[in-house]
């Protein structure tokens, strides 16, 4: 509920851009994941689309190594692939 009331917040401001969202996101001590549901609440997007720009965001881009490692270590568990 909570994140529901932040991105009623931020959508009744008005002319926001998704990258000064992401930075007041970030800036406020918020997750990735907590992230990217405001902007899909925010800005009506669709959650492939909110996750593709947090990772091209400047807001979040030193996360961009972790997520990677994050993301070929799920493909390797999911092919039965172990790179440890």
């Amino acid at each position: 509920m909570a994140l529901d009331a932040l991105a009623a917040e931020l959508t009744a401001r008005g002319e926001l851009d998704r990258e000064q969202v992401f930075r007041e996101m970030r800036t406020r001590g918020m997750s990735p994941i907590e992230t990217i549901y405001v902007v899909t609440r925010t800005f009506g997007i669709s959650l492939p689309e909110a996750k593709t720009a947090i990772y091209e965001s400047a807001a979040w881009r030193d996360q961009n190594d972790d997520w990677n490692r994050l993301h070929s270590g799920l493909a390797d568990s999911a092919d039965g692939t172990d790179n440890s």
